[in-house]
């Protein structure tokens, strides 16, 4: 495997310099129109800060094809794009809590990366329902972005996933949102692992569809010390 040499400033993370409350906007007009109740903008706030991206979404300079195009990408993203047949429609980031008089903004263990998630129809594979791929394309997603965030600041492409491991408990029908939910475990020097969960938190008592864990390893000079 070799290591990513992408130039982190390549892409915006909230707060984002390039990319506007316009800008965004315009990317939740792609949304399905009925979003369950935990999806709603103040429920979402709790999930911590946006991640704003400009390979997904584009900036007030570019569409997110120009962008992708003009920054080496060849198409479009497999799970963040508006025709993606399983799609990420948004990531929320939150850091652990520091203490009064520390050192800053914690990072590491801890750290958590929520999101919804669009199973479209064209995620279908049994009558009704989605392959199961879909899931685990989510669920390598999601461990990916967290290990960018893993020193208290979202830096893309700071490093590579090496490992996935998932068990599949309970079939999407297709149009149906889920939460995806990813948590830093444990750090081992350039090693991040994470365990991840894809849940229907609506109900009294959040119905898990799938599970599993992973393993990024960060790029040579990321963490500090490493």
């Amino acid at each position: 495997m070799v290591e990513s040499t992408a130039n982190p400033n390549n892409n915006c993370c909230t707060p984002s310099a390039t990319t506007t409350p316009a800008v965004i906007s315009n990317h939740k007009k792609s949304w399905p129109n009925d979003l369950p109740s935990w999806a709603e903008g103040n429920a979402r706030q709790a999930w911590g800060e946006r991640l704003t991206i400009d390979e997904w979404e584009g900036n007030d300079q570019q569409t997110v094809d120009s962008y992708r195009r003009d920054h080496g990408w060849k198409g479009s993203d497999l799970v963040h794009s508006i025709s993606s047949p399983v799609r990420i429609l948004e990531y929320r980031i939150r850091y652990p809590i520091v203490i009064p008089h520390g050192p800053g903004r914690g990072a590491g263990e801890g750290t958590m990366l929520t999101g919804m998630v669009h199973f479209t129809p064209k995620a279908e594979s049994h009558q009704g329902f989605c392959h199961g791929g879909s899931m685990t394309s989510i669920m390598d997603d999601a461990i990916g972005w967290i290990g960018f965030c893993v020193t208290g600041e979202c830096r893309p492409w700071t490093g590579f996933t090496v490992q996935v491991n998932t068990s599949l408990k309970k079939p999407v029908e297709v149009d149906t949102i889920l939460m995806i939910r990813v948590v830093i475990d444990k750090v081992e020097r350039r090693k991040v692992f994470a365990k991840v969960m894809l849940v229907d938190p609506l109900v009294e008592k959040e119905v898990v569809y799938a599970m599993g864990d992973g393993l990024v390893i960060i790029n040579r000079g990321v963490i500090t010390g490493h």
